[in-house]
């Protein structure tokens, strides 16, 4: 299998390059962000991407649709410390062919980037049971927010910058039982 990898830490690429070389892959070209990732897949055409999700500046799952745009039978298995099946879903609906965490054994990341390569999706089940099951609006753990007044949202603007009770009433203009009342229904959405 011919292979791209991408991720910003340089060891952890010289690693995976090794390591997969080891197992009969052909590490084709390397990148340390999504830019060198979609210019690496236009020229190499490698038959699977394996491509960090977190970079300084950028997210993996963003690069997923240039990737295809420059290489169309290329997959991509997105790789990453942390995994969350709404990350899950976005990358899939992107168009990614895998997911697993860097914790895995190197024998479970060969066996995603084959399972990847014959066009099916390596996620471990129970991840994309979760992904893949219908979401409402209240699974979002920012739901609540969107039901702040205008008046909540300055409230919480003094408690973010670390006013008192006392400063927040006079910052907004209020009696002190007034900003307790506003700070009372802001945890109370939260």
């Amino acid at each position: 299998m011919r292979l791209l990898i991408c991720d910003d830490h340089e060891l952890l690429v010289d690693a995976l390059s090794l390591a997969l070389t080891a197992r009969g892959h052909v590490v084709v070209a390397t990148a340390l962000n999504p830019d060198e990732a979609v210019e690496a897949a236009r020229e190499h055409q490698p038959d699977v991407c394996l491509l960090d999700l977190h970079f300084p500046q950028a997210n993996g799952i963003s690069a997923i649709g240039r990737i295809h745009g420059v290489s169309i039978d290329t997959k991509v298995v997105i790789l990453s410390g942390s995994i969350s099946s709404a990350v899950v879903a976005d990358a899939i609906a992107q168009g990614a062919h895998g997911f697993i965490g860097k914790g895995e054994p190197i024998g479970a990341l060969t066996a995603a980037l084959e399972i990847a390569q014959q066009g099916g999706l390596a996620v471990d089940p129970a991840v994309l049971s979760d992904a893949l099951r219908p979401r409402s609006d209240h699974d979002d753990p920012l739901w609540g927010l969107k039901f702040f007044t205008t008046r909540e949202w300055e409230a919480l603007r003094c408690i973010v910058d670390g006013l008192t009770t006392r400063q927040m009433a006079s910052h907004l203009g209020v009696q002190i039982s007034t900003a307790r009342t506003h700070a009372g229904n802001i945890l109370a959405k939260l």
